[in-house]
């Protein structure tokens, strides 16, 4: 029998991933059990942002998990790493979805994979409600790097995905700039389409922690990157411009902070340099984000040229809610660099030339050096509440 309380989430990305879909997925779940939903979730066990699957059991109050993938190895390349998770990922959903399809009585499925929305939407009858969260738009984000090869496996996604969102009943987009190219590129009904910007995910934990003291010393600044490292945050490009930065300025101390294979490549490389201004750091325990946000003088967002509209940055809230200023690297004109705008201490180059760069950075860190992280947070409330919560999204969802 159908429960009109009751919702169904697949991603395979969840708790205890913390970062990135997983993030959302968890934060997005715990809204909708605070709001008296029942959940179930088909998942993985946990393998991102390192593509290794490591086995838990941890779900969630009001939560009852599904989790898959535990014998499944990824390989090296990037584009096969993908298609091994559409493919083991759609098979698993179609086995829940035949097993429990006369109690789904609604749907929500975000996107990146796709393949899966394939199998909901043949196993499925058509009285289920189904709600597309679009995260990535591949078709877009497969133009980050040029070439033949890249220009005919983003026409095929582009074309896959199509067919997919068109199925949906409701899509929601994470940005006004991508629901535009879901109306004009994609064809997709304007009335399927909502705007649910990213939400605060960080929670209240204390900022007392002195666990990255020695990491960050006090009388530098430091420009911090932390979150997954792939192709749309050119990372080649990204520690390039850290590498003349720390050797233009000796005031300032680089860091990433990341996990998975690109950042472990990154760390090898670098680490050979003994490079005193850039420092590698595994991702940190939720209890020590405070403390990172506190101990960075500022936050960088690099986005590829032309993948904007693909993606909005998650982080963004976060970094935001706790009163980081922001510098993005980012298309002129994209909806990141109007959003900043709106918001006191935070900045946008539109451009990948590193000298550029390091004159724009240079200027954004002396006019926010007399400021505090508290009289951002003080300044920035009013619009963050306004453009970046959860609650107009669990609203949607529980509408249907």
């Amino acid at each position: 029998m159908k429960d009109s309380n009751k919702i169904t989430l697949i991603s395979p990305f969840f708790f205890p991933e913390d970062i990135s879909t997983g993030k959302y997925n968890t934060y997005l779940v715990k809204s909708l059990v605070e709001s008296d939903m029942q959940v179930d979730v088909v998942s993985s066990h946990p393998f991102y942002p390192d593509w290794k699957v490591k086995k838990t059991d941890l779900t969630m109050p009001g939560v009852v998990v599904y989790r898959g993938g535990l014998s499944v190895k990824y390989p090296q390349s990037q584009i096969m790493k993908r298609l091994v998770l559409e493919l083991w990922y759609s098979l698993y959903v179609a086995k829940y979805l035949i097993k429990k399809r006369k109690t789904i009585n609604k749907v929500v499925i975000v996107f990146p994979p796709v393949f899966s929305m394939f199998f909901v939407s043949f196993i499925l009858p058509g009285s289920v409600h189904v709600i597309g969260v679009i995260h990535d738009l591949q078709g877009i984000m497969a133009n980050s790097e040029s070439g033949t090869f890249r220009s005919v496996i983003s026409k095929l996604i582009l074309k896959i995905e199509k067919i997919v969102f068109k199925k949906l009943d409701r899509v929601v987009c994470l940005s006004a700039s991508m629901r535009d190219i879901l109306l004009t590129k994609y064809n997709i009904d304007s009335s399927l389409l909502n705007i649910c910007y990213p939400f605060v995910s960080a929670g209240q934990c204390s900022s007392d922690t002195n666990y990255l003291i020695n990491e960050f010393e006090g009388s530098h600044k430091h420009i911090v990157y932390s979150g997954a490292l792939g192709e749309k945050q050119r990372p080649a490009k990204l520690m390039m411009l850290f590498d003349e930065i720390c050797r233009n300025r000796k005031d300032i101390i680089c860091h990433i902070v990341s996990r998975g294979p690109v950042f472990d490549d990154l760390k090898k490389q670098y680490s050979q340099l003994n490079l005193d201004g850039i420092k590698f750091h595994d991702l940190v325990p939720e209890y020590v984000l405070d403390e990172l946000f506190r101990r960075s003088t500022m936050q960088i967002i690099p986005q590829a040229k032309g993948t904007g509209a693909g993606a909005f940055p998650s982080k963004l809230p976060n970094l935001l809610s706790k009163g980081v200023p922001v510098f993005a690297i980012c298309d002129e004109g994209s909806e990141l660099s109007t959003i900043l705008n709106e918001f006191d201490n935070c900045s946008a180059c539109h451009t990948w030339d590193i000298e550029v760069l390091i004159k724009e950075i240079s200027k954004f860190l002396d006019e926010i050096q007399n400021l505090t992280h508290e009289k951002n947070i003080r300044n920035n409330k009013h619009k963050l509440d306004e453009l970046f919560n959860v609650a107009s999204l669990v609203r949607l969802i529980k509408e249907g």
